[in-house]
């Protein structure tokens, strides 16, 4: 007898079909045993089922934007709720935006001469007047870089990094163009993340994932904005059913949806959080310090019992009344109605005491448990170094403690976690900050605002060219400022490094404090005074240069110093070391 498989389309399968389909119940007879109970030994562990602690894993096979899609909705809903009640969750979240926009970016201009046909000296001229150009945009006290004009782009930075490395796990902004504006029509919108969603509730589709409408690449073509916030539940609202195609960009290229996410894997078109993988130790964790707290506070509770110690029955055998059916529960209901009008009128009154009142023959045993638990702040602190460790903190960050650290730790930790600052805002940079800036400086050019020199390439032509930039964050900060700054100066005298780099690293510029000195020194000079940049460093006598001293006496030093071995050694009232290079005595 001959059966014939028919596929969706009411045709035999092809043949490639149905070789496919065999190959593959043959590697599933392959998996298990002839009597069909038991399974054999998978050839990695970590595949097996004949181990308890797999027996019961069933891990479905989803891919990255399938597995967000089905979960995104609660998962992002918990998240929130994390950051708006877990003071653990909402001081990670501020720690990564603190350490990764701080203050806000400069910008660090750098047009590609060599495609744009400039000499070095022409690229750099235009990349000063291209930077004095975005200051007056972006620290515009009117605000008009915000189209809720809210925020400067110091703001909206902000913001878009606490979506990104948040609960949302994503940042969405929309450059839009405001014909009221006095100086640059370009101002970003920003959009809750939750405002992506497919139209009306549709499933996704081959060309449609989550809100984002993609091409046969999965390159995003636009978006679907829902016109208002899932969650805005008030009268009226009309827009929470309607939504608003917006494309990617305009025919000519100019951004319009801006959108930064990390995608974990290869066809994702919506981003994950950082904090998803951690949510069940954030919510043990949280559980485990509520049930600590309340135990505590029951035992902080001083109560007091008063116990009626005649027992009924007894009462009514020595007045040798009769019990018949209901007589007891007369009683008890009588005696209660005695004590309840007693002691409401002469109430017994105690600071801090509760009274509580017995049946008569009652008894009230009360347990001594131990709180909190010897091991609640290991299990915490535990839980604690997981969350830091898989959002991109150190535990000391995460918890403000720095009890336990001392020179060398702090120094691995820092170089180690900039290494991840420095990845993050890359990233973040590239997706958000970038396009923003080629659209304002589109606008520039087509202003006429930057006059370019004969022969030049025009921003129309190349407009990637012309967008090189770099964005200058946060500062790394010290650990010990004396040798740190010397083994910079080092490095300049030995041409390995760049002014350049020496400063973006302490979240400076360094064309804007060459200018600052500048001016300094002119100052001086008016006054007849020298400049402190321009006079020699003369060591103090008898004591000399610090970089005479030999580096094992160096690093002994300042390890005494931080770590509290050396009594005139100072620390702030946080715990913060403070660091001294002194001459060694």
């Amino acid at each position: 007898m001959t059966v014939e498989l028919y596929g969706p389309d009411n045709k035999p399968l092809p043949a490639a079909v149905r070789q496919s389909a065999r190959l593959q119940a043959t590697r599933n007879r392959m998996m298990v045993s002839v009597s069909g109970a038991a399974v054999t030994r998978a050839p990695y562990q970590g595949a097996a089922s004949d181990h308890p602690s797999f027996a019961s894993w069933k891990a479905g096979n989803y891919s990255g934007q399938s597995a967000l899609s089905l979960s995104r909705p609660t998962l992002v809903d918990r998240l929130n709720d994390v950051a708006r009640n877990d003071g653990w969750g909402a001081a990670g979240t501020s720690r990564l935006v603190d350490n990764i926009i701080g203050a806000g970016w400069k910008l660090a201009a750098r047009p590609n001469h060599v495609t744009l046909k400039l000499s070095f000296d022409q690229a750099e001229a235009i990349a000063t007047q291209i930077e004095g150009l975005w200051r007056d945009y972006t620290q515009d006290v009117d605000m008009w870089c915000d189209a809720e004009r809210t925020k400067n782009m110091a703001g909206i930075l902000g913001l878009a990094a606490r979506n990104r490395f948040g609960p949302e796990g994503e940042a969405f902004g929309v450059v839009v163009w405001q014909d009221d504006a006095p100086l640059f029509q370009t101002a970003i919108h920003m959009i809750d993340p939750a405002r992506c969603s497919n139209p009306k509730g549709t499933l996704d589709s081959e060309h449609l994932r989550d809100g984002v409408a993609i091409d046969d690449y999965g390159a995003p073509l636009g978006y679907h904005f829902r016109k208002s916030h899932p969650g805005d539940l008030f009268a009226g609202n009309t827009k929470l059913w309607s939504w608003e195609y917006v494309a990617r960009a305009t025919e000519w290229g100019r951004p319009i949806v801006v959108h930064a996410f990390d995608p974990k894997r290869p066809g994702m078109t919506r981003g994950a959080s950082d904090w998803a993988p951690i949510m069940r130790s954030i919510k043990q964790s949280t559980d485990y310090e509520d049930f600590e707290s309340q135990a505590a506070m029951l035992n902080a509770i001083m109560a007091a019992f008063i116990e009626t110690p005649f027992d009924p029955e007894e009462m009514m055998a020595a007045l040798d009344a009769e019990g018949g059916d209901g007589a007891l529960g007369k009683l008890y209901g009588e005696m209660s109605e005695a004590q309840k009008a007693y002691y409401g009128a002469a109430p017994i009154n105690l600071p801090g005491v509760r009274i509580n009142t017995l049946l008569p023959g009652e008894k009230a045993n009360l347990t001594k448990p131990e709180h909190p638990n010897a091991n609640f702040e290991v299990f915490v602190n535990a839980a604690l170094r997981k969350i830091a460790s898989a959002v991109g903190l150190t535990y000391e960050q995460l918890t403000m403690d720095w009890s336990q650290v001392n020179y060398s730790s702090a120094r691995a930790a820092l170089l180690e976690i900039w290494r991840g600052f420095t990845a993050k805002k890359s990233g973040f940079a590239a997706q958000f900050m970038a396009p923003i800036y080629r659209a304002w400086l589109e606008e520039v050019f087509d202003k006429g605002l930057i006059e370019l020199p004969e022969g030049a390439v025009s921003f129309e032509q190349n407009p990637a060219a012309w967008c090189h930039a770099d964005w200058i964050g946060p500062g790394r900060g010290w650990i010990d400022p004396l040798r740190e700054a010397q083994a910079a100066g080092e490095r300049l005298d030995r041409r390995l490094t760049t002014l350049q780099q020496e400063s973006a690293e302490q979240g400076r510029d360094w064309k804007m404090d060459a200018d600052q000195l500048a001016r300094e020194a002119r100052y001086y000079r008016s006054l007849g005074l020298t400049h402190p940049a321009e006079a020699e460093a003369v060591p103090a006598e008898g004591n000399p240069p610090p970089s005479s001293l030999d580096e094992a006496d160096q690093d002994s030093e300042v390890e005494d110093s931080v770590n509290g071995r050396d009594r005139s050694a100072r620390r702030h009232p946080l715990g913060i070391p403070a660091i001294h290079g002194r001459a060694r005595q």
